[in-house]
């Protein structure tokens, strides 16, 4: 849902002269209570986390629309917190958009990340199969993306990172296509990252320099009677510069029933082990239920529980690397919240 402010009232937000278009705004404000067992101590936690965006449009005197987005968030969890929380450190970019499709450039969601964060995120499963990702551009910095219009069901997008170009052995690119047509859904995506600047990225242990590679392919049906199922499949590879290759995959399988203002989500992952270390990986299974108080609000409850396998340490947060226990510890996560978007 979006509020137009007009020209007057955005100049009033910004502290500035007056205002020559409308703008957009929108974004979602979650926050709930949780208790967490972390491996080797047991937490309660007030997690939030507020989203505000602001958004313009002009139509061209010679076709197509200009557009603009800025996006910021607030949180207490997840890494990249701080930079998010800038006003424009979520997500910044400008493009035109026709009947040729969105071309932009900027910072924006990585079109797999969006893929699967779009799907997943309300349903209790994020942690897993969207926030963890060896080496996985969430949001690249500086970047052009492209996104087709729909023919028949059948779309895609394309982005390149211009990220370190001072390099000549940087580049980083995301290919994604999805196809939707009555209850069926087809999604599939790839990313390359090859010499990226890693001291920033928790997954991948801060490395100074890395190569990356992650897909994923899923694909569900959601019923007349509200009964959905789905499953997928996530490769993740990167390697860390002068250091050894390291791959691990996640399948994952969800159940869903919606009917009126109820939705249930249950959801079993299996993270494999890492090449380069035996029994690294883990089982989890996530459950959520979201009962509509609006069209814009929900109130939730939601469990998670994580089997790690011996030499692992995987968290129930939305951070995964969140972990406080020995190697081999299960951990858990219940958590009751509310969300709303404006």
């Amino acid at each position: 849902m979006t509020r137009k402010l007009t020209p007057i009232a955005f100049a009033l937000l910004l502290g500035a002269g007056p205002a020559l278009a409308d703008v957009e705004i929108d974004g979602s404000f979650e926050g709930g209570v949780s208790a967490n067992d972390m491996g080797s101590q047991n937490q309660m936690r007030s997690d939030y986390e507020a989203i505000i965006g602001l958004a313009g449009s002009d139509a061209l005197d010679g076709g197509g629309t200009l557009r603009w987005r800025l996006e910021q968030s607030a949180s207490n969890f997840g890494p990249g917190r701080d930079d998010a929380a800038r006003f424009g450190g979520r997500e910044a970019w400008i493009g035109y958009d026709s009947d040729l499709g969105l071309v932009r450039a900027g910072k924006m969601k990585s079109p797999l990340y969006e893929m699967l964060d779009g799907r997943y995120r309300d349903t209790g499963a994020r942690f897993l199969i969207s926030e963890y990702g060896l080496g996985q551009a969430q949001r690249p910095g500086s970047s052009v993306r492209y996104d087709s219009p729909g023919f028949g069901g059948l779309s895609f997008s394309a982005l390149y990172n211009l990220e370190d170009q001072g390099d000549n052995d940087h580049y980083g690119f995301d290919l994604a296509a999805r196809y939707a047509q009555a209850g069926l859904f087809v999604d599939g995506a790839y990313q390359e990252r090859n010499n990226a600047d890693g001291r920033d990225d928790l997954s991948v242990g801060n490395a100074a320099r890395f190569d990356s590679r992650n897909w994923f392919a899923s694909a569900g049906y959601n019923f007349a009677n509200g009964l959905g199922v789905n499953g997928g499949y996530k490769s993740m590879a990167y390697t860390p510069a002068g250091g050894r290759k390291a791959e691990q995959d996640l399948w994952f399988a969800q159940g869903s029933y919606n009917s009126g203002k109820h939705g249930t989500y249950l959801t079993y992952m299996q993270l494999g082990d890492l090449a380069d270390r035996a029994d690294s990986g883990a089982q989890a299974v996530a459950a959520r239920y979201n009962y509509s108080l609006s069209k814009q609000s929900l109130a939730y409850v939601e469990g998670r529980y994580v089997w790690n396998d011996a030499n692992a340490g995987y968290g129930p947060t939305n951070d995964t690397t969140d972990y406080l226990g020995a190697p081999g510890k299960d951990t858990s996560r219940v958590m009751a919240g509310l969300k709303t978007h404006f």
